[in-house]
C-alpha cells in the first residue's frame, strides 16, 4: 500500500503593530528575529494584518495595512524571495534606495525582493495580494536578478489567469496532501516565470543583459512543458518571434524546438516517477503532469530517450533502494 505523503501547507497570521510582530499568536520584537520581514513604520498608530499560506518554499499572502509610512526591512532568517503583489484596494508608493520607485494603485501589480530595503507610503487603507517563490527559480528563466522588481506591465494576457490563480491559491485547504501542495506550487512558479518572460517591460529590460533567445525559449519551456497544449508554435508567439526564426536559432544549437520540448518533458516524467512520493499517480497522471497528452505517448518518447516503460522505471527504481537497505 502507498504511503500518503506529509502535508507541506502552512496557513498563519502576521500581525503588525509599531513596536512588536504576531506570528502565528507568538510575539517577536521590530528587529528583523525570525523568517518574515517586519516594517519600520514611522507613527505609533500604523499597523497590519495579514493572512499568509505556505505553499512548500513559496507563499502567498493577502495584507490589509493602515495608511501611514514605513521602511520593509529583511527578517535576519528572511527567504530570498521574488514577490509579485497585487494592489486590490488604496495605492501606495515604494521605493528602494538607488533602484526601483514607483506608485501602484488599485488594480496595479508589482515586483519586489524579500532581501531588500524598501520605503513605502501607504497613501490610505490598502489591501494587497501577494505571492513570492524562491528568487533562485528565476535562474531557471534565464534572467537576472537586477531586473526583477518594479511595476509589471498589464499588457501580457497571462496577468490575469496568474491573478486569479494565486487568489485561489491564497484560499487553499491547509490539508492537502504534500502531492497537491507540489503540483500548487509548481504551477505558481511556472505561472510566475511565464508572466515575467511575457511582460514587455521585464522583457526589455531582460534582453538587454541575459541571455539570447535560444536560452529564454528553453527557460520557457521548461517552466511551462508540463501544458499539454505548448507547441513550438505557442513558444515562439510567447516570445514574440517567427516560428521560423525560432527553429533556425534551435538549429543552431543541433536541435529544434519540438525535440527539446518532448526531452524536457521526458525529464519531467523520470522526475515524478524515480521519486516515491509520486507512486500515488498512476502512468496517466505521470503523463499528464509531463505535458504528454496520452500514456501512449509518453512511453513513446521514453523509449525514444532509451529508457523503459514507466512500470519498468518504478519497478528498478524499487529493486535499488531495497539493495541499499
Amino acid at each position: 500500500m502507498v504511503k500518503a505523503p506529509e502535508r507541506s501547507v502552512r496557513r498563519a497570521a502576521l500581525v503588525y503593530t509599531a513596536d512588536h510582530v504576531q506570528f502565528d499568536g507568538q510575539t517577536y520584537p521590530s528587529n528583523g528575529e525570525g523568517n518574515f520581514g517586519i516594517v519600520a513604520p514611522r507613527q505609533r498608530a500604523w499597523g497590519a494584518t495579514a493572512d499568509r499560506m505556505e505553499i512548500g518554499a513559496s507563499v502567498v499572502q493577502r495584507i490589509s495595512v493602515r495608511a501611514g509610512q514605513g521602511t520593509l526591512v529583511p527578517g535576519t532568517r528572511q527567504a530570498e524571495l521574488l514577490t509579485l503583489g497585487l494592489v486590490e484596494e488604496g495605492s501606495l508608493e515604494l521605493s528602494r534606495e538607488g533602484g526601483t520607485s514607483f506608485t501602484a494603485s488599485a488594480g496595479d501589480v508589482f515586483l519586489y525582493r524579500t532581501t531588500e530595503r524598501y520605503d513605502v507610503v501607504w497613501n490610505e487603507d490598502v489591501v494587497l495580494l501577494t505571492a513570492g517563490v524562491p528568487l533562485d527559480v528565476i535562474d531557471e528563466f534565464g534572467m537576472d536578478h537586477g531586473v526583477v522588481d518594479g511595476p509589471v506591465g498589464a499588457e501580457t494576457g497571462l496577468l490575469e489567469p496568474t491573478l486569479r490563480f494565486l487568489g485561489a491559491a491564497a484560499d487553499l485547504d491547509e490539508g492537502v496532501t504534500a502531492l497537491d501542495a507540489y503540483f500548487v506550487e509548481k504551477l505558481i512558479q511556472e505561472m510566475f516565470g511565464a508572466l515575467l518572460l511575457t511582460s514587455r517591460g521585464l522583457r526589455d529590460a531582460v534582453e538587454r543583459d541575459a541571455p539570447g533567445l535560444y536560452d529564454r525559449a528553453v527557460a520557457l519551456i521548461t517552466a511551462r512543458r508540463a501544458e499539454c497544449d505548448l507547441t513550438p508554435e505557442r513558444i515562439a508567439g510567447e516570445l514574440n518571434v517567427s516560428l521560423r526564426h525560432l527553429q533556425r536559432e534551435f538549429s543552431r544549437h543541433s536541435t529544434s524546438v519540438a525535440a527539446t520540448l518532448r526531452r524536457l518533458r521526458v525529464e519531467q516524467a523520470i522526475h515524478l516517477l524515480a521519486d516515491p512520493r509520486y507512486d500515488v499517480l498512476a502512468v496517466p497522471d505521470i503523463a499528464f503532469h509531463s505535458g504528454f497528452a496520452s500514456p501512449q505517448l509518453l512511453r513513446r518518447a521514453l523509449a525514444a530517450h532509451g529508457w523503459g516503460s514507466p512500470l519498468d522505471i518504478r519497478s528498478k527504481r524499487r529493486k535499488h533502494a531495497g539493495l541499499a537497505t
